[in-house]
């Protein structure tokens, strides 16, 4: 746990002791309020134990809006990363969406070597390229067409609407 995070559960703790105390609760009437053990309650007041759970049933109990804890943004730092070929399926796959839900490239057919050459792919990635267009086909966004030996990839044709008829 960082520091930072540290801090802030003793102080979310130190609230809960306030508030219980404002109120003239002992641990043991928060208890019974609560279904928290007494000693879940006394770590929760010294900045440990705390589940998402125990705070919302905590501030429910002890009449606290949850916003009064985070009213001061909190600075994400990641102390880890993924690992670079997550990295990389994660921007490829932004990168697909950008071309099939934000852009005009699949209006016309396309063979996944295209798709590989506008994204700047090597083209031995085809096979795994199949597997992501094909998925697109089967949520309705792309369709694609058999040509021989490849398939050729474009925007599902929305259906037109006929106007009633009169009469």
């Amino acid at each position: 746990m960082t520091d930072n995070n540290k801090f802030r559960l003793e102080w979310i703790g130190l609230r809960f002791r306030a508030r219980r105390n404002e109120l003239y609760y002992s641990l043991k009437d928060v208890s019974n309020l609560t279904g928290i053990s007494t000693g879940t309650l006394n770590g929760i007041e010294k900045g440990k134990d705390l589940t998402m759970t125990n705070f919302l049933t905590l501030c429910h109990s002890l009449e606290i809006q949850p916003k009064l804890f985070f009213q001061e943004d909190i600075v994400f730092n990641s102390r880890y990363s993924l690992p670079p070929d997550v990295q990389e399926r994660i921007s490829i796959n932004r990168k697909l969406d950008q071309l099939v839900y934000h852009s005009d490239f699949f209006h016309l057919p396309k063979r996944v070597s295209e798709v590989l050459n506008e994204l700047g792919i090597d083209k031995s990635q085809s096979n795994k390229f199949s597997v992501h267009l094909s998925a697109y086909c089967e949520e309705g966004a792309l369709e694609y067409e058999q040509q021989g030996n490849y398939k050729e990839y474009r925007k599902k044709n929305q259906p037109t609407l006929k106007a009633p008829e009169n009469g």
